[in-house]
């Protein structure tokens, strides 16, 4: 509930909340001032959904744009795609492809989520203007549902309490 957004419309459907019909060109998700306890790798995902096809043609898949600026300095510190596959159903929730960055302990990070000319599934091709799914004969189609960003630190013990 703390993205700053623009586009889509704020839903309590499909069991969380999240930002329904997100995703049509000038959508962004915002997340700002995180700050990471560790230096060094860390993996970005988010939690979608995208039941805009079976999850055996593609046609539809999410992709968009995950730029992680340093807030204080300005800096790009990751520009890198993101993809969120048909699922097959809009009530079905997974995690996207990771997108990998550097952080550092103590700065202030912004995550935005965009799409671009450079960021487009394959609805966008001429190719597919006659299939009858979405993103076809109804035009291209870019839209996925997305409830959370998560920001895990890469290479840490996971301790269980059932390990030796």
């Amino acid at each position: 509930r703390s993205f700053e957004a623009v586009g889509g419309t704020p839903s309590e459907a499909n069991g969380r909340f999240h930002y329904q019909d997100w995703g049509d060109p000038g959508h962004t998700l915002t997340a700002r001032a995180f700050r990471p306890s560790r230096n060094g790798p860390h993996l970005v995902q988010v939690l979608y959904a995208n039941g805009a096809g079976p999850i055996n043609t593609g046609i539809a898949c999410g992709v968009k744009r995950v730029v992680v600026t340093d807030e204080a300095g300005g800096e790009v510190v990751g520009d890198v795609v993101l993809v969120m596959p048909q699922l097959g159903r809009w009530d079905r929730w997974a995690m996207s492809s990771f997108v990998p960055v550097t952080l550092e302990a103590g700065k202030t990070y912004r995550f935005e989520i965009t799409g671009d000319a450079t960021t487009i599934n394959m609805s966008e091709l001429a190719h597919f203007a006659t299939y009858n799914g979405t993103g076809g004969r109804d035009g291209p189609f870019a839209r996925v549902d997305i409830a959370e960003l998560r920001v895990l630190a890469k290479g840490l013990a996971v301790s269980r309490a059932n390990d030796q």
